[in-house]
């Protein structure tokens, strides 16, 4: 290689000699001056080394994304991210460069919304697949760090090596509480995260600037637990730069969750505000990006505080605009579970298949476990649903708000013994009742979770069907549905 090197440093000093002997030449002819003739053969091969550039920066980069497609593969953007992580490791640099530039200009999205330029630095964080080793990671840094020295002027470079100093920091500190930490484990952690800033603080001097730049800087902030009003002032410093880089409002609604510097409902009113904000379906669409972050199959109730109807809102107007993802519709499915809407959730269960998703349910038992509560209870809901909607039209007529007025005298018999067993609940609660042609109870029902008072009555209606009582007088038709509001203080009062 050095024999190579000094024959080719050789041959172009030997050109060079040649080209100046060339030009004293042309300049007793025409006049002109070997330096200014020198100078003008110089600026043209500067001109033509830009224009290649150019012409290279316009090419389309190599590597194709074509195959991967969340819109089938709910594993696609992890293998995008894979094959990131091996051109990296084929130390193919210009290829990466080219990649990230492209993304960076042409803000481009993969179907469902997730960008392309975020989904490239999270292939370049860590050492992929499986979980490194310490050579894993040395050998990693060193590969950024090679991509560094060939391109220097790169803003993609230094963004992914602080982002996989950020990484390493977290490996060094583990996924347990902080009081399972040690000290060694806590040292590693600040130092790494402090030299991700360094690095950060660096690149801003760069003339190319990136979105990302603040995603690493929101990681850094975390890490190093910034007072809340820096880590907002940063946020809207990010937001002023790329409004439309959901990962943003991610990462501050993270922040505000009460383990690290927030207390609960903070994250659900922010991505309330921030919605409300944008406006529109855009803004529907935010709410919903927002929590997606937030909802997990665990105990956290940050999500009980965000509202459905707007989520459901917000995810038919991501597909609307980007297009379906399994990723995200395995996401909507653990919504409408944790919200409890069943009938939602039994039909984005169909839509998922076997196609589930490991970081959102965590274990295969657990999405397996709500699927099939969906696929058992939805058809019962929609029955409930379609007797409701009778019994509300029943109600609409003079004889059956005559013959609702009936009943709930009545109902008075199985209302009086529960008021002593349902310790002086105040929940109103509705059912509908399904009155047989004879005046006998035939069924009763809700969607709603049952208290003390309601449970007791029903159980006194079903044991009245059992006994085969006729404790109503005969309806307008058989099998007629009304619509009954149980309120004990009510009926406690009215019964004095």
């Amino acid at each position: 290689m050095l024999s190579d090197w000094i024959s080719i440093m050789t041959y172009r000093s030997s050109l060079l000699i040649r080209l100046i002997s060339a030009f004293r030449t042309f300049s007793v002819a025409v006049g002109v001056s070997a330096a200014a003739m020198l100078l003008l053969m110089l600026s043209a091969a500067r001109a033509s080394a830009t224009d290649a550039t150019a012409q290279a920066a316009s090419r389309p980069c190599a590597f194709s994304d074509a195959e991967f497609d969340p819109r089938s593969d709910v594993h696609a953007l992890d293998r995008y991210r894979e094959a990131i992580a091996q051109l990296l490791k084929q130390e193919k640099f210009v290829e990466l460069d080219c990649l990230a530039d492209a993304a960076r200009s042409g803000k481009t999205r993969f179907p469902g919304g997730g960008w392309k330029l975020r989904n490239l630095y999270i292939g370049l964080e860590e050492p992929r697949p499986g979980h490194p080793t310490q050579e894993d990671w040395q050998q990693h840094l060193e590969l950024i760090e090679r991509w560094t020295r060939t391109n220097p002027q790169s803003i993609t470079v230094p963004i992914a090596l602080a982002q996989s100093y950020i990484s390493y920091a977290w490996d060094a500190r583990g996924d347990g509480f902080s009081n399972t930490v040690s000290d060694r484990g806590w040292k590693l952690f600040g130092e790494r995260i402090a030299k991700a800033k360094t690095i950060l603080d660096d690149a801003s001097a760069l003339a190319s600037k990136c979105p990302d730049w603040y995603i690493g800087m929101q990681q850094v902030a975390q890490g190093q637990s910034w007072a809340l009003p820096k880590a907002t002032e940063l946020f809207k410093q990010a937001v002023t730069f790329e409004p439309a880089y959901q990962y943003y409002y991610r990462s501050y609604a993270t922040y505000l969750l009460p383990k690290w510097s927030g207390e609960e409902g903070d994250a659900a009113r922010f991505a309330e505000q921030s919605a409300n904000r944008v406006g529109g379906e855009a803004g529907d669409a935010l709410y919903f990006l927002i929590a997606e972050k937030i909802v997990c199959a665990c105990e956290d109730a940050e999500f009980a505080h965000f509202s459905w109807p707007r989520l459901q809102s917000g995810f038919a107007a991501l597909e609307k605009k980007y297009g379906s993802s399994l990723i995200s519709v395995n996401s909507f499915a653990l919504m409408a579970a944790n919200s409890s809407d069943w009938v939602v959730a039994d039909s984005a269960f169909k839509r998922v298949g076997d196609n589930w998703d490991k970081e959102t349910w965590l274990t295969e038992a657990w999405f397996k476990q709500n699927r099939d509560s969906a696929a058992q209870v939805a058809p019962m809901i929609i029955r409930i649903r379609a007797s409701r909607k009778e019994a509300l039209a029943n109600m609409q007529t003079p004889e059956g708000q005559a013959y609702l007025k009936i009943v709930e005298q009545k109902l008075a018999v199985f209302e009086q013994p529960c008021l002593k067993d349902s310790n002086g609940d105040q929940t109103r609660y509705e059912m509908e009742l399904s009155v047989g042609e004879k005046g006998n109870a035939e069924l009763a029902q809700s969607e709603q979770h049952q208290n003390a008072f309601s449970n007791c009555v029903m159980r006194g209606l079903y044991q009245s069907f059992l006994k085969k009582e006729t404790p109503f007088p005969p309806p307008p038709h058989a099998s007629y549905w009304l619509l009954l509001e149980l309120d004990r203080a009510t009926f406690a009062a009215s019964a004095k």
